[in-house]
């Protein structure tokens, strides 16, 4: 391809799904690392000792790590996409849901289980898997931009969790967590994440 041609040509449809599953590490991973602001408010509120909010979280991390393999088989068996989207939906729902929280096992039951099962269908490494069907010679490239955003989200939404806390109150802020997931990043997974290039008659890293 000449380089005439090569300036003509579209950008290829890989970065829109490696900006897209940026964007959902960025806003998943931020507002799940997000829990620890509502701490203090939740033991105001609450009467709850430290050390039953930390069993929830402990317990989240444990059923995230334990469900991975098994949303890992769902995504090779079945449509990656649709397990990122699933995910998200739950995802979002139940961090919204966090916003009416009543008793600890509630907390216990949303944030540490349901939340955190579903965080596994949009996780990084589900996103890393699909980022490697698009690139063969960038691969490390954009799996470490999809890491990056991980990172930056945990570094940019718990600030503005926190501004939000002060600003409004425990409930509304876990809301607006919940909205951000089902407002910003479900249409991401709907309008740019594609299991496969060769669904879109193209080759990984865009070749002709």
């Amino acid at each position: 391809m000449s380089s005439t041609e090569k300036a003509k040509a579209p950008l290829y449809f890989g970065w829109y799904v490696c900006a897209a599953t940026v964007f959902i590490a960025f806003v998943t991973t931020g507002a799940r690392s997000s829990f620890g602001i509502f701490i203090i408010p939740l033991e105001e509120e609450f009467g709850w000792s430290r050390f039953m909010l930390s069993s929830a979280v402990g317990t989240g991390f444990l059923v995230n790590g334990l469900t991975q393999p098994f949303v890992g088989r769902l995504f090779d068996q079945f449509s990656g996409r649709t397990v990122i989207m699933v995910g998200l939906i739950i995802a979002g729902l139940a961090t919204a849901s966090l916003s009416l929280t009543f008793n600890y096992l509630f907390l216990f039951f949303v944030f540490g289980i349901l939340l955190s099962t579903a965080m596994s269908g949009a996780s990084v490494t589900n996103t890393m898997a699909l980022l490697a069907k698009w690139f063969h010679r960038r691969r490390s490239t954009v799996l470490g931009i999809n890491v990056a955003g991980a990172s930056l989200g945990g570094l940019t939404l718990v600030p503005f969790g926190m501004f939000l806390l002060q600003a409004t109150s425990w409930r509304v802020t876990w809301a607006a967590l919940g909205l951000i997931i089902l407002v910003l990043a479900l249409p991401m997974v709907y309008f740019f994440i594609r299991n496969d290039p060769a669904d879109m008659g193209l080759q990984p890293d865009g070749d002709t």
